[in-house]
């Protein structure tokens, strides 16, 4: 199944590409206007990870840890806009001091409030 986020035809564009596990990859600093996207389109940003693109595949660079400070989640769908901008703030301020060139690439773990649910 396609993720909400793949549906999303400015995120989709925005892409350089994709992952050998069929994710979408962003560059700098095009991910910090993906982050901002995903907001508006009410989609959770619940982690980051950065990669540096090899030839023989990818090498983590960094990944963020703010999720451990965002607990659980909301338990209804009034609460998710909050959810929302909490955690995509966050992804902001992590992606942020972390620039990196054409041969890097962000890699963004989200949910909807639909699939947010199903993990649930």
């Amino acid at each position: 199944m396609t993720s909400d986020l793949a549906q999303v035809e400015s995120i989709v564009r925005a892409a350089s590409g994709k992952t050998m596990g069929n994710e979408l990859a962003f560059t700098f600093p095009e991910v910090t206007e993906v982050i901002r996207r995903c907001t508006e389109n009410q989609i959770a940003v619940l982690g980051v990870e950065v990669f540096e693109v090899r030839p023989t595949g990818y090498l983590t660079k960094n990944l963020s840890e703010y999720d451990q400070r965002m607990g659980g989640g909301p338990k209804q769908q009034a609460d998710w806009a909050d959810y929302v901008r909490a955690n995509n703030l966050l992804a902001e301020e992590f992606v942020k001091p972390h620039p990196t060139g054409d041969d890097h690439v962000y890699v963004l773990t989200t949910a909807s409030w639909r699939e947010f649910r199903e993990m649930k």
